[in-house]
């Protein structure tokens, strides 16, 4: 069992942010140590929009109390994911490089959640505090395409251009999810120092939000259960359709789904 600081934000319906990566690495045998940046009542486009920030004075307080416990050492892996503002940015990577310095070894993915769509959907300046404070402490990073193409400032397009921008964001292993799509399959493209990998998974219509959360907590949890970051790919995407299969046409991801048991929907 390892432990796991995961940042980001935690929605009371539906499985997007924290309320998708934790069930993932819970579900693998991890312990999880959840810290909300916003809370929403509902994950968007599901219900109304009632948005908690957490201050970022508060953010700091719960860092430095972990901090203060002498827990920095015990952790296994860092996961940052949705930050609202430039100062919530700085507030987790300076705790994270802190973190590094307890424990040089550890793993820190950065799951930039900026847009899609080719919009951002936070702050211009937030994107860039992500992109200039976040990443370069990052071993592992999981960006869209878009995120991708915003971060490394490119149009890229092709297996060989998007690698070299993956390889341009300077962790050891980014994995590119929605890299490429067809009429009826989705790529995924996991780089690494000495190589590149692309799977594809079933197009699947009408899938409720939340599917790059479940996918970089899974992701995660099995390079942390010792798996290389082909294998974890590969049982992160089984995984991950598996819930998508169930969640077609449903208001959330239907995470019961991980266990690959019968269709509970009825």
């Amino acid at each position: 069992m390892a432990k796991v600081l995961a940042i980001s934000s935690h929605v009371v319906r539906g499985h997007v942010g924290l309320a998708a990566t934790v069930p993932a690495l819970q579900w693998l045998g991890h312990e999880v140590w959840a810290l909300p940046t916003v809370l929403l009542a509902s994950r968007p486009g599901l219900g109304r929009v009632v948005r908690l920030e957490v201050p970022v004075r508060d953010l700091v307080a719960t860092l430095s109390a972990l901090e203060s416990d002498g827990c920095w050492a015990s952790l296994d892996a860092v996961l940052a994911g949705y930050f609202s503002s430039p100062r919530a940015v700085t507030a987790a990577a300076e705790a994270i490089g802190r973190i590094r310095q307890a424990n040089p070894g550890i793993a820190v993915l950065v799951d930039p959640i900026l847009g899609d769509d080719g919009r951002l959907y936070i702050a211009e300046e937030t994107a860039e505090a992500i992109r200039e404070q976040l990443l370069p402490l990052a071993t592992i990073a999981t960006p869209n395409l878009f995120e991708l193409r915003w971060l490394t400032g490119t149009t890229t397009d092709g297996l060989a251009e998007l690698t070299s921008a993956a390889r341009r964001l300077g962790s050891a292993t980014v994995v590119v999810t929605s890299a490429a799509e067809a009429p009826d399959s989705i790529a995924t493209l996991l780089v690494t120092d000495t190589g590149s990998v692309e799977r594809r998974l079933p197009r699947r219509a009408g899938i409720p939000n939340g599917a790059g959360d479940l996918f970089a907590g899974l992701f995660l949890g099995h390079l942390l259960n010792g798996c290389d970051p082909a294998a974890a790919l590969d049982a992160s995407l089984t995984e991950l359709d598996r819930v998508l299969a169930a969640s077609t046409n449903q208001p959330v991801l239907q995470l019961w789904a991980l266990h690959g048991k019968a269709d509970r929907r009825r």
